[in-house]
């Protein structure tokens, strides 16, 4: 087999090509990404969601509702929470865009043809066109998810309010919004590349070609292109895990909130009593930690699901094409998550401290897990304004990801191991073995189901030469010079 050289036009061997590969991923290697400072957005957006929460209790906005400046802003705790972190994406967004600008070492605009032309009018159908797609789509999806029995929107179920909220708010800004969103978007940042991840674009385009194979009976055009099954699968991203992120966070930031008061007072005066127990102290570091650590977690996820804009480039570059991929990866979360086992009928995470009556060797077990999970939290930090399960949204070499290729797997996982072996040794000697093995057999099922996470994301992301570079300067998937 032989490969042409361009430079050359001469044949190449496997050898002389390969070399080449390799040079051209130590050159790629050694320029500055773009998302080598993606952190920094992580970073402003984990403090902004801490400032956030003690901005809340100082103010007691969960109970009473925001009001800034003698103007109250909402009226009841689940839009006090979707305001929180509206406050908190706004301020990594513009962040993002201020990171971009000094990256690139200029505004990174470029005009549409329309308007260099002078071509108003068209310029202005275009994004009219533009515009009306996007509404279209979001009513769509939001009749979709009025009429799926899973969100319970017809028995009002009480889990999925703050998402169903957040489509009515996220239908009115862009009916208001949008319009001027689209203008200014479309003429200031036009980009072949990023018109083919546009959603609107996508979705217009989709509409007219069925139009035409409907009314017309035209088969010339290709009904869906590989693009719009990458733009597809990017949408079922967003339309799977937004919901979970949203009533998780609205879920989770609350504890941070009643954490900051409790951090400000009876804290310090309980860890000073003399009636303050190691248990206590054991439930309060859980406790405490926890609610940081996975409000920040799901904060920054949130963020990364919700906003996909060319103004801070976190469009989908490519989606996790394989079912197995897909698989593997939703069956880690509800309603598919109990799925995997027994494992989840293990006790959970809190239960640990009191199935021991050495509180040092709890406290130690604690530590260890609260660790791996600030790990899992801060691969989340490290991804900025682009987090998202099955898909490319940019590489990341910094931080974890400097170590291992998989730190946030490596990280949960190791957590869980910690905290539920010994609560599985503990029901070995109460309940009997076939118990303890059931559910040792679950955490090697969820280690296995983690393990196919990350093979299939690798043979996904390869495809991105970014990405083979990576690997090339990282080795490790989950253990330093190890494994």
């Amino acid at each position: 087999m032989h490969i042409t050289d361009t430079t050359t036009d001469k044949p190449q061997t496997k050898t002389q090509a390969k070399t080449q590969t390799k040079a051209d991923m130590q050159s790629l290697s050694n320029k500055k990404w773009v998302m080598d400072s993606a952190w920094i957005t992580g970073l402003i957006g984990a403090v902004s969601i801490i400032l956030c929460a003690k901005w809340y209790q100082a103010a007691n906005y969960l109970s009473e509702g925001v009001s800034i400046f003698g103007a109250q802003l909402t009226t009841n705790r689940i839009d006090s929470i979707l305001f929180a972190i509206g406050f908190v994406t706004l301020t990594m967004l513009i962040s993002e865009v201020v990171r971009l600008r000094l990256f690139y070492k200029s505004a990174n605009i470029s005009v549409h043809p329309f308007i260099t032309a002078k071509q108003y009018g068209k310029f202005s159908v275009e994004c009219m066109i533009n515009f009306i797609a996007h509404i279209a789509l979001l009513s769509l999806v939001m009749q979709f998810f009025f009429l799926a029995n899973e969100y319970g929107f017809k028995n009002n179920n009480a889990y999925y309010q703050p998402w169903f909220r957040l489509l009515d708010i996220a239908f009115s800004i862009y009916l208001w919004c949008g319009l001027p969103y689209v203008f200014i978007t479309r003429g200031l940042k036009y980009s072949p590349d990023d018109d083919k991840r546009d959603y609107g674009i996508f979705f217009s385009g989709l509409v007219t070609k069925l139009l035409q194979r409907m009314l017309l009976r035209d088969k010339t055009h290709v009904l869906f292109t590989p693009n719009d099954k990458k733009n597809t699968l990017s949408l079922l991203v967003k339309l799977f895990f937004l919901p979970l992120m949203t009533v998780f966070l609205c879920d989770q930031f609350p504890h941070l909130v009643n954490n900051m008061g409790y951090l400000s007072g009876g804290f310090w005066a309980n860890l000073v009593s003399d009636t303050y127990s190691h248990t206590a102290f054991n439930n309060d570091l859980f406790n405490i930690s926890i609610s940081f650590i996975f409000s920040i977690d799901v904060g920054l996820a949130w963020c990364g699901y919700l906003i996909a804009s060319r103004w801070v480039e976190n469009q989908t570059f490519s989606a996790e094409p394989t079912l197995l991929g897909w698989i593997v990866c939703i069956i880690c979360y509800p309603p598919l998550q109990n799925n995997l086992g027994y494992y989840f009928n293990a006790p959970g995470e809190r239960d640990i401290i009191g199935l021991f009556g050495n509180q040092v060797i709890v406290t130690v077990l604690m530590v260890l897990t609260i660790i791996s999970f600030f790990v899992y939290m801060l691969a989340t930090v490290f991804f900025g304004a682009r987090f998202s399960n099955l898909t490319n949204r940019g590489i990341i070499r910094t931080g974890p990801f400097a170590l291992v290729r998989h730190p946030a797997y490596a990280a949960k996982n190791l957590a869980w191991w910690l905290v539920m072996f010994p609560a599985i040794l503990y029901n070995a000697s109460h309940a009997g073995w076939s118990l303890a093995i059931t559910q040792i057999l679950g955490l090697m099922l969820i280690t296995w189901v983690y393990y196919m996470r990350a093979i299939t994301e690798e043979k996904h992301l390869s495809q991105d030469p970014y990405y083979l570079a990576y690997c090339q300067q990282v080795k490790y998937r989950f253990i330093p010079r190890l494994f």
